[in-house]
């Protein structure tokens, strides 16, 4: 097969301690014909003087387009004018504070050839790395050698997805096929999560998602990532505890705007034929559904300690999720007795 233009996109925003290696690794890549975009979302920091002044000084083989927004658009906002630019039949996003592997676009090209270029969503393993750029405890490098390197390909349900999300694909390591661009309109500014949104998509759209086991990008963990990481914190004060709270209604609200994007996705679908007229009803009945979930969550972590219990009756009535209630039902408990059973608990793990 030709060798495709590639977009590899790199999105930042007040990130100047990190956006060096971001910039290097995007000028690294080994795939060609490539070219760079480099959108900051009007940062207030030195983040867009120093992917300025990389861009002036680069030589290499890349074509790199260096955009600058007027006014902050948000991730969503920024995310679809860095879109808006690319030409490549494939887009690799890359945030300004992790740092791709100058293997990376090849390798993902050669998933997409290996899909028949079917592929719409392509993923990879990721190393999590601290913000000295060091792993993180417990993670090893495990880069693979190239007769190791394995492509998964498989199709998601609209169901399946809606439920559980899967096949879950980090925004860290993805990229996404053009053809997406041809069938949506650009995701809305309030979506934070546009990894999820696009994964939605590709299940509409009939396409595959592809999983590549190398894992391809260091992902950066620090106290300004727009994800939590609340699998991974174990809050072991008063203090710790709050902050922890305050971040999951946060994550829960972000949901709320996901789903909507799910319901104006599915119309979309329904028109071009992608799911009949039929079907639709009970797609949208879904979406609509798994959102109430979301605010339900939501609720029962903001609201007082008396009207949790109606909430968690009717987030539970009518679906049984085992590991969820489990995770949920202690917020029946008053929040000074939760609290303090969680940060006894994390302390003797810790």
């Amino acid at each position: 097969m030709e060798r495709p233009l590639i977009s590899f996109v790199v999105i930042c925003y007040n990130q100047e301690r990190f956006i060096r290696e971001a910039v290097e690794g995007a000028f690294s890549q080994t795939h060609s014909p490539l070219e760079i975009i480099i959108s900051d979302d009007c940062s207030k920091d030195q983040t867009f003087e120093i992917a300025r002044q990389m861009t002036a000084a680069y030589k290499g083989p890349h074509t790199v387009r260096l955009n600058r927004n007027p006014t902050n658009l948000g991730l969503g906002g920024n995310s679809n004018r860095a879109v808006a630019l690319c030409q490549g039949e494939l887009i690799v996003g890359a945030a300004g504070d992790d740092i791709s592997l100058p293997e990376r676009t090849s390798i993902i090209v050669r998933a997409w050839n290996d899909s028949g270029r079917e592929a719409a969503s392509i993923y990879s393993r990721f190393l999590t790395i601290d913000e000295s750029g060091h792993p993180v405890e417990g993670e090893a490098a495990a880069c693979l050698r190239e007769e190791q390197i394995r492509f998964v390909h498989e199709r998601g349900t609209i169901s399946g997805f809606l439920r559980r999300r899967k096949p879950h694909v980090a925004g860290c390591a993805y990229a996404t096929s053009r053809k997406l661009i041809s069938i949506f309109d650009p995701l809305p500014e309030t979506v934070t999560y546009e990894d999820t949104a696009t994964c939605f998509r590709t299940v509409l759209a009939g396409g595959i998602f592809t999983y590549i086991n190398a894992p391809l990008v260091k992902y950066r963990r620090h106290g300004r990532n727009i994800t939590f990481a609340l699998h991974q914190k174990r809050p072991a004060t008063p203090a710790e505890f709050e902050d922890f709270q305050a971040k999951l209604r946060c994550e829960l609200e972000r949901f709320l705007p996901v789903y909507d994007c799910f319901a104006a996705d599915a119309e979309r679908a329904m028109e071009h034929g992608l799911i009949s007229h039929a079907e639709y009803p009970a797609v949208k009945r879904r979406i609509l559904y798994e959102r109430r979930r979301f605010e339900l969550r939501r609720d029962l972590v903001l609201q007082n300690w008396m009207k949790r219990f109606s909430i968690f009756a009717e987030l539970y009535s009518s679906t049984f999720r085992p590991r969820e209630m489990l995770e949920y039902l202690p917020y029946l408990l008053p929040k000074p007795l939760y609290r303090a059973g969680v940060i006894t608990l994390n302390r003797k793990l810790s």
